[in-house]
């Protein structure tokens, strides 16, 4: 699956992990290039769903058309898709409660 980034930063902090780690720390850093990583490699889109470690799902309400997946039980990484062109394009790092 082919993968775009909603900015440069977020494509620097794949491409470069240290610039992840200090954004994010040493956990949500690493965790946000390996589910990148884990995207890469699936088959399709569907088959994201059977990696259950990333807890993938839609959104709804202003992020309707979204999805969400774990980087831990706070941080996500919100992502959209485009079946068309069959590419996920990494909307941004969150902290889900805000804090």
């Amino acid at each position: 699956m082919q993968i775009e980034f909603a900015n440069n930063r977020l494509r620097r902090r794949y491409n470069t992990p240290a610039q992840a780690i200090r954004a994010w720390g040493p956990v949500i850093g690493r965790r946000y290039v390996r589910r990148i990583d884990d995207i890469m490699i699936a088959e399709n889109f569907p088959s994201l769903y059977g990696f259950r470690s990333l807890r993938l799902h839609r959104l709804s309400g202003r992020r309707a058309g979204q999805f969400s997946i774990a980087l831990d039980r706070r941080w996500r990484l919100i992502i959209t898709y485009n079946r068309l062109e069959d590419t996920v394009r990494i909307e941004e790092v969150t902290n889900h409660y805000g804090d």
